[in-house]
């Protein structure tokens, strides 16, 4: 055993009244350490036995709606093919196939289930916070991109975005998109200095004023409510004149290329300044357009590095696929003008105009960040098996065994059957059934529209970044060093908001049957119960405790806590109570005799453990709170997990009923003492312009506790350092022949990994041949021994190997 240093994260700090944000969610703070379940994977038990000194069992569950419920249904193969087909995108939206507003069922419509597969995303995830898992279900797709044209002085992206474009724009270039099969180039543009013209930048800025109505067919001005982004290729005259500020290039005379006209170029006009909502119909303030000139034959073309255009496409916004743009490539169509910014020689970043969308951008892999970026490494190392992991099994990416393989973690990539591949979990969690005699379940009889839920904007940095100070100039952003000076905030929640009524989530305003983020729901009332069965096999005591206080958190005595599942959380909705009774089986008298008197013998004796008894869970929960509390080592005593800040945070969100929210009250809360839940809004104030910060769940009241982790944890599971290939403890010559002799059919050849790995920790070499001999004459016996991909398997170029010997 060894000590693990707990990382030194940097400490969200809340901010003041006047400077707090209000959302419907928060987050939990990363975890300043990975707790591992077991010291490597093939620690875990295997799955074909029972282990005599593990915990089989199951629970009995009863869930009750606290709040409004709703998971959809899925569609039926009829539905889906019509979706697909797109038959129904022209429908209303209450016609259309996303929009079906059953709520899950299996047979009955008119019996909700509640599918197994979210009971255990539920629980998984809950897991993942309370035993300091691992943090690893981050978007490594989503890319930052921002743009600060005229940012205030103190707001914190106005220097990094003027230190890419240059101060006025100066380091924007013109240019035009060549493709040559999958890589795109451009050809730099003729600048007005190349003319000879007085004009330092890259193109020539045209008022709309110098361009006479009816001059270029089809132009739309900037006093439409129809303005949008244009591309004309025009031809145009120009005249040197004197002004204030010396000599300029005026446009005189501008139409199409027909016209015929001295010069020739395009006319880009950019999008509305307001490119948001019903804002975007509105007249843009802008005055001025873009007149780019020719492309310059003799010029060297500039390559766009491959990554820089996979960045740019992971980040198209509705606004760039609609017209003119392409509906999939965004404003990279060949032959038309883009600006962007050379860096020896090739291309970073660019845009459709010159005040385009900088990407938040790593130096050292040339490439935008994502909110995995600013996750520590430490914390979502592949071969840390954390509880989460070990209960509900993993399947590790090729990407993550790559990464083992060149930090030396393994030496070669593990074969199919290896366990630190792939790991089956050990909890199976059934549907949820509706409990019988029960009536009036549904909030309404027709369909609800709700409120509209958004996509979370992880760019409001604000929010999702851990801020050390509050003052806007002082903010961290993707463009901050982590993890020394931000980190994310860590797991989001949402805050439970009581019994919310149909008013509370039910649109208010007028519905257009061509709104495409409008949907319709039936929910289930509060109070409605339902239930379910947790099965579970070979648990340690330390893994039985984790999975008791994720079903019943142990938090305040005098405190009741919900989970959390479903659509409409953001709205209040989801909250739900479990109470479950614990039941284990004996293998031994289970599988000792057919018959229990004129019963089946279920192993099962006793009414089983209540975890609503607290004296009951305290005890089942014991050791897995022991070992956790072992490896933090905090810095003052503690009995149980609530004690700490981190775990009180996780119980502040969890407490019923919650934290409602005040529609039309203020973001700071002033007559409770406590931020709003709702969320901010852009009209009629934009309330994130001054970027209010959101603070931690601390803001919200007293907690349980507010322990903190010592520098140094105590007695963990072996480093990854120590763990690199580290000698297996020996195996008998016994052991590996009970293994063959339990091998069946051809079926079971996925096994003879497993058993090769067996036969590598024996030490006597001629009881090594003779297994080898043992198990190559089972394969002949399967018709498998030179059967691809058998044939050509690293496992059998060992048992040759040994046979040599």
């Amino acid at each position: 055993m060894s000590k693990k240093t707990i990382l030194n994260l940097p400490k969200h700090r809340n901010p003041g009244p006047n400077r707090t944000a209000s959302a419907p969610y928060n987050f939990v703070p990363l975890p300043e350490v990975v707790v591992t379940a077991v010291n490597s994977a093939n620690d875990l038990p295997d799955h074909d036995r029972y282990e005599p000194d593990k915990y089989t069992g199951y629970f009995d569950v009863t869930l009750t709606t606290r709040s409004l419920l709703y998971i959809r249904c899925p569609f039926t193969l009829e539905e889906f093919l019509q979706q697909e087909r797109g038959e129904d995108s022209d429908a209303p939206f209450r016609q259309q196939v996303k929009n079906t507003p059953h709520f899950f069922y299996t047979r009955d419509p008119s019996q909700p289930v509640i599918p197994g597969s979210s009971l255990r995303g539920m629980l998984r995830s809950l897991l993942e916070i309370v035993s300091y898992g691992k943090v690893q279900w981050v978007s490594n797709s989503f890319k930052i991109f921002y743009r600060a044209v005229a940012a205030a002085k103190d707001d914190p992206l106005r220097e990094p975005y003027r230190q890419i474009i240059g101060k006025f724009g100066v380091n924007v270039k013109a240019g035009y998109l060549i493709k040559k099969g999958e890589e795109w180039y451009i050809r730099p543009a003729k600048k007005p200095a190349d003319m000879g013209w007085p004009e330092k930048g890259a193109y020539i800025s045209i008022k709309e004023n110098d361009i006479p109505k009816g001059a270029i067919p089809g132009f739309i001005p900037f006093n439409s409510t129809q303005y949008r982004p244009q591309y004309h290729p025009v031809s145009f005259d120009i005249e040197i004149r004197k002004g204030k500020r010396g000599e300029f290039v005026k446009v005189t005379k501008i139409g199409p290329l027909d016209a015929g006209y001295s010069y020739r170029g395009f006319l880009v006009c950019s999008g509305n300044m307001i490119e948001t909502g019903d804002n975007r119909n509105t007249p843009s303030p802008r005055r001025r357009h873009a007149l780019v000139l020719e492309a310059n034959d003799d010029a060297k073309l500039l390559k766009i590095n491959r990554q820089a255009v996979e960045d740019y496409l992971d980040a198209l916004t509705p606004f760039q696929t609609e017209p003119p743009f392409d509906e999939k490539m965004g404003c990279l169509v060949e032959g038309r003008p883009i600006f962007y910014i050379e860096r020896d020689g090739e291309v970073f970043f660019f845009g459709h105009c010159p005040n385009f969308r900088v990407p938040a951008f790593e130096e050292d892999k040339k490439r935008a960040v994502t909110p995995f970026d600013f996750v520590p490494e430490e914390l979502r190392r592949p071969e840390d098996i954390d509880y989460a992991e070990a209960l509900f099994g993993f399947v590790r990416t090729r990407e993550e065994l790559d990464d083992m393989k060149r930090r030396r973690i393994i030496q070669e990539i593990p074969q199919q059957g290896d366990k630190r591949r792939a790991y089956a979990g050990r909890v199976f969690v059934t549907d949820a059934v509706l409990v019988e005699g029960q009536t009036g379940i549904w909030l309404s009889d027709r369909p609800i529209v709700p409120k509209i839920l958004a996509s979370p904007k992880p760019t409001a940095f604000q929010h999702y970044l851990v801020q050390t100070s509050s003052e806007k100039s002082e903010l961290k952003h993707y463009d901050s060093k982590t993890p020394q000076e931000t980190v994310i905030r860590g797991h989001k929640r949402y805050w439970l908001q009581g019994e919310r009524s149909v008013e509370d989530i039910r649109e208010t305003n007028e519905i257009p049957n061509s709104s495409t983020q409008h949907t319709q729901f039936k929910p289930i009332k509060p109070g409605v119960k339902f239930k379910f069965r947790i099965y579970f096999e070979n648990l340690s005591e330390r893994e039985l405790g984790a999975l008791c206080w994720v079903l019943h958190p142990l938090g305040g005595p005098n405190k009741e806590y919900c989970h959390q599942l479903g659509m409409g959380k953001p709205l209040g909705m989801g909250a739900v109570k479990l109470e479950a009774t614990l039941y284990l089986t004996d293998r031994t008298k289970r599988y000792a005799s057919l018959f229990d008197g004129d019963s089946w013998q279920t192993g099962i004796s006793g009414s089983g453990q209540a975890l609503s008894d607290r004296a009951t869970l305290e005890q089942l929960t014991r050791e897995f709170e022991k070992h956790v509390l072992g490896v933090l080592n905090p810095s003052k005593p503690c009995t149980h997990l609530y004690e700490l800040k981190r775990i009180a945070m996780l119980l502040k969100m969890m407490e019923w009923p919650g934290y409602p929210p005040v529609p039309n009250g203020p973001i700071f809360l002033a007559h409770e003492n406590r931020p709003n839940t709702r969320y901010m809004r852009i009209q009629p104030e934009n309330e994130y312009s001054n970027r209010p910060v959101l603070p931690d769940p601390s803001a919200f009241g007293c907690l349980t506790g507010d322990a903190e982790p010592s520098a140094t944890s105590g007695e963990v599971s072996p480093s990854s350092e120590e763990r690199k290939e580290v000698p297996s403890p020996t195996v008998s010559a016994e052991t590996v022949y009970r293994s063959i002799m339990a091998l069946r059919g051809p079926g079971d050849v996925s096994r003879v990994p497993q058993i090769v790995r067996q036969i590598e920790k024996m030490n006597d070499p001629a009881g090594r041949r003779e297994c080898a001999e043992m198990l190559r004459q089972w394969l002949h016996k399967q018709k498998l021994w030179n059967k691809e991909p058998h044939a050509s398997a690293e496992w059998r170029k060992r048992v040759e190997q040994w046979l040599k010997d």
